[in-house]
């Protein structure tokens, strides 16, 4: 029987009763009032049991008894409830102990964040690194981790980027952190202990500074004693072009260690180190006027597009370097007869240079690696041509420096786009926000 059909069956039994007590005591009415007014008050009654078994903590046996009626069955429906309530929570907290206790063995350090950036959970390694304690939990990161390399890239919402942190006395202990974005607003800061890699990359890169530099001396003797040899020797059929062909790879070697040291330079620098305002139009006429003497008539240079008051914020010799090191590789993988094309404009709220060439051409394939030093697409070509193979390496770590991006477009056989990208807060609109900006030190 169903507890439906129980139930029913109980109040129909009770009417019963009434009807036959009313009947034998003649008392119609007063019968039935009491035996409603009885269902009533064990109706209350049980629903004040109820209520107190949902209210206890635990899931107790249920206080049914056998009979099949609502409430009873009420009771076993919300018992089986409660008890897979109880075996989900014990789930999920189990896998929540052996997710933190994973994660706390992790090598890297792992801080979880909410939406607003408060701290939500960190593991040992952070908390080691970062110098976080319990105490900090539901604090914001930005108040207990005050680098400003690391409050400008929170601020900055670039998560798809990676920062490098050097913390200061915390014996040269060097992080990459980066931001990932999860479940919709929450965050995880992973960190990494780089310091070994740092190490190495600082010694790699004063053993170039250094060795270019020790070269410099000896190449610079041995270019002097050529020319002496050249002037006395130049019409000799033998040497003459021997001593020539020499003095133009030492000139190789002399610009090949030119380009070592400027990228060992670039590579110890910050963005927003050295920056003041840039007159890039004027900038760009001095480099076209160079690239025509550098293809000295065999090509078409031509300035498209170039706005005449839109200035930047950025380091004039640098910037010279890489808009130099474009402009010539556009010259020098270009046919004679061909194209070369330079333009600068606003784009987008930021502003962008780009060189375009009707020349070789570039594979896809090759594409990504352009600005590894000394990749070559084809080496027997470059040798050709000349260059040290650092020209593209330069140009990366300039539009580093300066927040840019570098993006290549080229087709085999119709020649490439090469487009540097600066961000708007780098953009000057005239010669007026210039001087303002360099009055103000801003």
């Amino acid at each position: 029987m169903s507890p439906m059909l129980g139930t029913v069956t109980q109040i129909l039994g009770l009417i019963l009763a009434a009807l036959l007590s009313g009947a034998i005591f003649d008392a119609m009415p007063w019968t039935i009032s009491v035996a409603l007014m009885g269902y009533l008050i064990w109706q209350l009654y049980q629903a004040h049991r109820f209520s107190k078994w949902l209210e206890s903590s635990e899931p107790a046996q249920t206080p049914a008894n056998e009979r099949n009626d609502i409430w009873n069955h009420i009771y076993r429906q919300v018992y089986q409830i409660r008890r897979r309530s109880q075996r989900r929570k014990q789930r999920l907290s189990d896998l929540l102990e052996r997710y933190e206790t994973s994660a706390a063995a992790l090598p890297d350090g792992v801080v979880a964040l909410r939406s607003d950036h408060s701290i939500g959970w960190f593991n040992r390694a952070a908390g080691e690194w970062l110098g976080l304690g319990q105490r900090d939990l539901g604090q914001r990161i930005d108040n207990l981790v005050r680098y400003p390399a690391f409050i400008r890239y929170l601020q900055a919402e670039r998560y798809d980027e990676q920062l490098k942190l050097v913390l200061p006395g915390r014996g040269d202990l060097v992080l990459s952190m980066q931001i990932i974005p999860y479940g919709g607003d929450q965050y995880l800061l992973v960190a990494r202990d780089i310091s070994q890699i740092h190490r190495m990359e600082v010694m790699r890169r004063d053993f170039v500074a250094n060795a270019s530099h020790e070269l410099r001396t000896p190449l610079t003797v041995f270019a002097g004693y050529l020319e002496t040899l050249i002037e006395r020797f130049q019409d000799h059929p033998s040497l003459g072009p021997a001593l020539i062909q020499m003095q133009r790879q030492t000139s190789r070697m002399r610009q090949l260690i030119q380009d070592l040291l400027q990228i060992s330079r670039l590579e110890t620098l910050e963005p927003g180190q050295r920056d003041n305002p840039v007159n890039v139009p004027m900038l760009l006429e001095r480099i076209l006027s160079e690239t025509r003497s550098l293809s000295n008539g065999a090509h078409t240079i031509d300035s498209d597009e170039i706005d005449t008051g839109l200035w930047l914020v950025g380091n004039e010799q640098d910037l010279y370097s890489a808009f130099a090191n474009l402009l010539s590789n556009a010259v020098q993988y270009t046919p004679s007869g061909g194209r070369v094309t330079a333009s600068w404009q606003r784009v987008n709220g930021g502003c962008q240079f780009a060189v375009s060439d009707t020349g070789i051409g570039i594979p896809s394939q090759h594409i990504s690696r352009l600005t590894e030093r000394f990749y070559r697409v084809d080496p027997g070509r470059s040798s050709s041509v000349g260059g040290t193979g650092l020209g593209l390496s330069i140009v990366k770590h300039v539009l580093r420096l300066h927040q840019a991006s570098l993006s290549i477009e080229s087709v085999p056989g119709e020649g490439s786009r090469f487009i540097c990208r600066f961000p708007e807060n780098r953009t000057l609109s005239h010669k007026q926000d210039a001087v303002r900006t360099s009055d103000t030190g801003e």
